[in-house]
C-alpha cells in the first residue's frame, strides 16, 4: 500500500519553487527554476501569452511602460519594452509551440542591468487534477561585477509570485 500525504504535505509539494544555479563558463550561467502552479496548462499559457500582464503578476511593482515595438501578442517573432530599475528591458519572443503535452516559449533579451546576454526558454506540462508542471530555464552571461545570486533571487521571487498567482 502507498504512503498517503497528510494536507500539510500536499500543500508543501504544491507550493515548492526550486532555483538551481550552475556555472557554464567565465560569468554564464544556467539558472532553472521549477514549480508547481494549481492551474491548468491552458490557463497557464494564457498568462504567458499576456506579456503585460505577465510582467504585472511576475515581477509586481517592478516594471511600467509596457510597449510591443515589433509583432505583437500573437505574432512570432516579436519585441516589447518595458521599464525596470531604470533601465529599458528589450526582449524578443522566438519560439512558441503546443503539443499534445506541453507548451514551450521562448525569448530573450538585449543587454541591460548588468545582463550581457540573455536566452530563456518556459516549458508548462499538465500533471494530474488540472495543475501544471512550470519550468523556467534562463541561460545568461553577466558583466564581471554582477553576483548570480541577485538574478538567482529574482527567479525565484518571480517564480513564486506566478505560483501565489495560480492558487488563487
Amino acid at each position: 500500500m502507498g504512503k498517503e500525504q497528510n494536507t500539510d504535505e500536499l500543500a508543501a509539494e504544491r507550493s515548492d519553487v526550486k532555483v538551481v544555479t550552475t556555472v557554464t563558463g567565465p560569468n554564464q550561467y544556467k539558472i532553472d527554476a521549477t514549480a508547481t502552479f494549481d492551474s491548468a496548462p491552458a490557463k497557464v499559457w494564457a498568462l504567458l501569452w499576456d506579456w503585460e500582464r505577465l510582467l504585472d503578476v511576475g515581477l509586481p511593482g517592478l516594471t511600467s511602460d509596457f510597449k510591443w515595438l515589433s509583432g505583437g501578442p500573437d505574432e512570432v517573432p516579436s519585441t516589447f519594452q518595458f521599464e525596470m530599475a531604470g533601465a529599458t528591458i528589450k526582449e524578443e519572443i522566438y519560439l512558441r509551440k503546443v503539443t499534445a503535452d506541453q507548451y514551450r516559449l521562448c525569448y530573450r533579451a538585449e543587454p541591460a542591468l548588468g545582463i550581457l546576454e540573455y536566452d530563456a526558454v518556459l516549458v508548462l506540462q499538465p500533471i494530474p487534477e488540472a495543475r501544471t508542471t512550470f519550468s523556467a530555464t534562463r541561460e545568461v552571461r553577466l558583466a564581471p561585477e554582477m553576483a548570480p545570486d541577485m538574478l538567482a533571487e529574482m527567479v525565484e521571487s518571480e517564480t513564486n509570485s506566478l505560483r501565489e498567482y495560480f492558487a488563487e
